[in-house]
């Protein structure tokens, strides 16, 4: 039998090798050109690791005999160069399976030969590292932006970004993408008070006007908070001793990603319309729309009760009745995930907002889901209810938060759906939201005429509850407020203007009276 080759003297100039190697990375990669593969790192005894592809047509010969953590002995592949940007270990020949390739099994390599290498953030951050070789970090989460959703080719995506600090205090950008970006936003939220630890495995290093940072890497990377490993233990007793707490910040304005940014996704790519032409429109499509919340409709309650595994909504279920003899208003119940299969799964609010937006046009409801919820409030759903997560009591006790955002002005982008135009649906859900201030303002400008004021018609009572002065409501009575020509991005003070009742969409039977409406766009946030 064929003696074992260590790993880093494999050469291509032949096929007949055989190496005992754990699989300490497998992925499912699909592309246009190669199709669906399997895409694996592969380790030695020695710590010398090697990329290694099934590709399509012998996929299903060999998914079954390979899995994450496993070890094996491989007998007879081809080596071919690794080469292009973003290789996955600096090993300089990729493994590929043959269809007589060969899959035996093997006692398993020690659990702590895990390939784990952690980069030194100054290398990263001058330059010293190659950026066609992906990396692993460790480090501390200090700061954490809110879940962002950007244009990035060509589709919408969620990103968050985090600064890690090292045992040097060094600090170091790291940007997450996709479902990693949803993944380590809710981590965060239930990890209370406690430092928490990232380990970034097979990030990129990205480099945008001479600045550097890390990032996720399509499938290959993974990222894990406070994992189990040997080097995280060392990592903690070596931080300094300052318990600096985890601060959440605001996104750098209008970040560009590759095939386009938020600005030319806004102004360019995609049609600007009105609440007017949004309502009358009568084909499926995606749109601009410069609007300002004039209330949240609380009879919809704020949030939900999701699972915390896959976050779906949670059902609730009544209990079997228990024939005691007693008299018992109280009705038992527990609650069911649909799509995890289980009672009564550990539970995290979300954010589900209806707010209800104006123009100079006319009004209409938007549906705010979590991520981009939390774009605007700026904090997890969990900080508004309270640590007692319970179903909504009262909905119409709005936080001071949800308070706040009412008055302010946003660029949404909205989807029409056939329901908006065959079912008059008078909902649109929010794909994507603009509150950098400078945006909005000059959006405007390109958008508007100068000189008006926001005045429109609805069909039914309204009720204020803004100072005395900052809103003037009328029934076609002769009493105004005073005239302001300043346009909303102009106002030097601003004002908030609350809506407890708005128009509901079906009515024809309501008395219509005209509102203005003194508007504030929101602070600079991104």
């Amino acid at each position: 039998m064929a003696a074992i080759t260590n790993v880093c003297d494999l050469k291509p100039f032949k096929s007949m090798w055989k190496i005992r190697v754990k699989i300490i990375r497998l992925w499912r990669q699909y592309s246009a050109a190669a199709g669906l593969t399997i895409e694996m790192v592969l380790i030695d005894s020695n710590g010398v690791k090697i990329n290694a592809s099934i590709k399509k047509d012998l996929v299903n010969q060999f998914e079954s005999f390979v899995s994450e953590g496993s070890s094996k002995i491989l007998i007879n592949f081809s080596l071919t160069p690794s080469c292009g940007s973003y290789r996955i270990t600096i090993h300089p020949y990729k493994l590929g399976f043959l269809s007589t390739t060969r899959v035996r099994c093997c006692d398993a390599l020690p659990d702590e030969l895990t390939g784990f290498e952690p980069a030194n953030y100054r290398d990263i951050l001058d330059g010293t590292l190659n950026s066609d070789y992906l990396v692993d970090v460790i480090g501390q989460i200090v700061e954490v932006t809110p879940i962002e959703v950007v244009s990035a080719n060509g589709k919408d995506t969620k990103k968050i970004t985090v600064e890690l600090r090292n045992e040097k205090d060094e600090r170091l950008p790291m940007v997450l993408w996709g479902n990693f970006a949803t993944d380590v936003s809710e981590a965060i939220e239930r990890s209370g008070d406690s430092a928490i630890v990232c380990v970034l495995r097979f990030g990129k290093i990205k480099v945008w006007k001479d600045e550097r940072s890390v990032s996720n890497a399509y499938n290959v990377s993974d990222v894990e908070l406070n994992p189990y490993l040997p080097e995280v233990e060392t990592f903690r007793s070596l931080l300094p001793k300052d318990e600096l707490s985890l601060v959440v910040v605001q996104p750098k304005p209008l970040a560009l990603t590759n095939g386009g940014g938020d600005k030319t996704d806004f102004f360019v790519n995609t049609p600007r319309k009105t609440i007017a032409e949004i309502i009358a429109a009568n084909e499926v499509e995606k749109c601009i729309v410069m609007c300002t919340i004039a209330a949240i409709d609380s009879d919809m309650g704020w949030y939900y009760l999701s699972c915390k595994v896959c976050s779906k909504k949670v059902l609730k279920v009544p209990n079997d009745p228990i024939d005691n003899g007693e008299d018992d208003d109280e009705l038992g119940f527990h609650y069911y995930c649909v799509k995890c299969k289980v009672n009564n799964p550990k539970l995290i609010p979300r954010y589900k907002l209806h707010l209800a937006v104006l123009d100079n046009t006319g009004n209409a409801k938007f549906l705010l889901l979590d991520n981009l919820a939390v774009q605007l409030l700026h904090q997890p759903c969990l900080e508004l209810t309270g640590p007692t997560i319970e179903e909504m009591q009262d909905p119409a006790d709005l936080p001071l938060a949800l308070k706040d955002l009412v008055g302010k002005t946003y660029l949404f982008k909205v989807g029409i759906k056939k329901e908006n135009y065959l079912y008059k649906s008078g909902t649109y859900k929010v794909i994507k939201i603009c509150t950098n201030i400078d945006m909005v303002a000059e959006f405007e400008n390109l958008s508007q005429p100068k000189g008006g004021v926001t005045t429109l018609a609805l069909e039914n009572s309204l009720i204020s509850d803004a100072p005395e002065g900052s809103a003037m409501l009328s029934g076609g009575s002769s009493q105004e407020a005073e005239f302001n020509a300043l346009t909303p991005a102009k106002r030097p003070v601003p004002s908030v203007y609350n809506l407890e009742e708005y128009y509901d969409q079906n009515s024809l039977s309501k008395k219509s009276c005209s509102v203005r409406i003194k508007t504030e766009k929101s602070e600079k946030s991104g």
